[in-house]
C-alpha cells in the first residue's frame, strides 16, 4: 500500500514573504523590477489572472547558469524549520514525496535535487544560447498542479485516503480535494476551513503528528 504526500513550495518548504520566483529576481540585482511587478498586481489581481507572463519577462535576457545558483542559493538558506528532519522522518514511514508548485523550475530541481522526492513541477521558462528569453513556455497553476497530483496518484495505485497534501494558500486547495489537507502556517481563513489538520507553527515537523 503506497502512501503520498505531496507539498506546496513557497511558505511550506521555502520561507519567504514574496516568493521564490521573486526572490531570485532580488538575487540577481531586479528588486526594482520586482516591486513595480507587486505593485501593479494588487492593482490588477481582483480583475482576474495577471502576473506570471510578465513576471518571466523580468528575467529576459539573465543566464540559466544564474538562475539555478539563485535557486540552490535559496533552498539551501530559505528553507522553512524542521525541513529537512521532516522529509527524513516521511521517507522512514515510506511516504513517496512529491512537490507541485508556481515556483521556477530552477527552484524545483534543486529540491529535487536536495531531498530525492520522486517528481516535481513548476514554471518553465524558455532558454536559448543558454539565456533566458522571458518567454513562459509551461505554467503551472493550481489547476495544473491539481492535474499533476491525480495523474501521479493515478499512474501509481495510491488512493486518496494514503494521500497528505500540505501547503499554505487557496492555490493549494484543488490539491486539497485528492487527500487529507494539512493546512501549514496558513492565515488565510478560507484555506483553513478547507483543512483536515492546522498547524500554526512554523515548524514543518509539526504536521508529523498527523500523519502516520
Amino acid at each position: 500500500m503506497k502512501k503520498l504526500i505531496v507539498f506546496d513550495v513557497d511558505g511550506t518548504l521555502i520561507d519567504t514573504k514574496i516568493g521564490s520566483f521573486k526572490d531570485i529576481g532580488v538575487i540577481l540585482g531586479k528588486e526594482a523590477e520586482i516591486k513595480a511587478h507587486t505593485k501593479e498586481y494588487e492593482k490588477r489581481k481582483h480583475l482576474g489572472p495577471w502576473g506570471l507572463e510578465e513576471l518571466a519577462a523580468i528575467f529576459s535576457d539573465v543566464k540559466e547558469e544564474e538562475m539555478k545558483k539563485s535557486a540552490e542559493k535559496i533552498v539551501k538558506e530559505k528553507l522553512i524549520t524542521g525541513v529537512k528532519e521532516t522529509i527524513l522522518k516521511l521517507k522512514e514511514k515510506g511516504y513517496v514525496i512529491v512537490s507541485y508548485s508556481s515556483s521556477p523550475i530552477w527552484i524545483m530541481d534543486a529540491l529535487k535535487q536536495e531531498f530525492g522526492f520522486e517528481e516535481v513541477c513548476g514554471n518553465v521558462l524558455e532558454v536559448k544560447d543558454r539565456k533566458i528569453t522571458g518567454k513562459l513556455l509551461e505554467k503551472v497553476d493550481r489547476y495544473v498542479k491539481a492535474e499533476r497530483l491525480k495523474k501521479f496518484m493515478d499512474a501509481n495505485s495510491i488512493a486518496k485516503e494514503n494521500t497528505f497534501v500540505v501547503g499554505d494558500s487557496v492555490t493549494d486547495l484543488p490539491m486539497a480535494e485528492h487527500g487529507h489537507f494539512i493546512a501549514f502556517n496558513c492565515k488565510k481563513q478560507a484555506v483553513r476551513e478547507k483543512a483536515e489538520h492546522i498547524v500554526d507553527k512554523k515548524d514543518l515537523r509539526e504536521i508529523l503528528k498527523f500523519i502516520d
